[in-house]
């Protein structure tokens, strides 16, 4: 599987679907040219 990620960025939410949401409607989605975001959870430690 190729993943094409240029850019990253860690969110807190309460959900996996809360996180996602974070991201609909978003200014930068209009700016910078892409097909979508990978919404991904961040194993370890959450502090």
């Amino acid at each position: 599987m190729v993943n094409l990620l240029t850019v990253f960025m860690v969110v807190r939410a309460d959900s996996h679907e809360a996180a996602a949401r974070l991201f609909e409607g978003h200014p930068h989605m209009a700016i910078f040219p892409c097909d979508g975001v990978e919404v991904m959870p961040v194993l370890g430690d959450p502090a």
